[in-house]
């Protein structure tokens, strides 16, 4: 009888330790609600994104923006704009491309 409590505590500490590990992103950090207006200029300073579908295991379905190390829950319409400001949204340059440009030039 010993035995078979002990054998039942262990079976269920390990299903927690599972099921709360990290390594394997067991537990998603889904959006739980979207934001319909994000400035152009915002936008601009995107350096990814990832889709994010209801069938999985997140309850709603949206455009997740990664702008400066920072994560934005945003409304599926945002794609149309990110298609429109591809085009308009031009790259900083940085001083050392600037300077290798002016050199090769001389």
């Amino acid at each position: 009888m010993e035995l078979r409590a002990s054998s039942v505590l262990l079976l269920f500490c390990v299903t927690i330790i599972i099921l709360t590990s990290t390594e394997v992103d067991a537990i998603p950090s889904c959006c739980v609600r979207v934001s319909k207006n994000i400035p152009w200029n915002t936008l601009c300073l995107m350096s990814n994104h990832e889709i994010q579908h209801r069938s999985g295991p997140c309850d709603i379905d949206a455009v997740i923006l990664y702008i400066n190390n920072k994560r934005i829950c945003a409304d599926f319409g945002v794609l149309k704009r990110l298609k429109k400001l591809k085009k308009h949204c031009k790259p900083k340059r940085t001083r050392a491309k600037t300077e290798r440009t002016s050199s090769s030039v001389l």
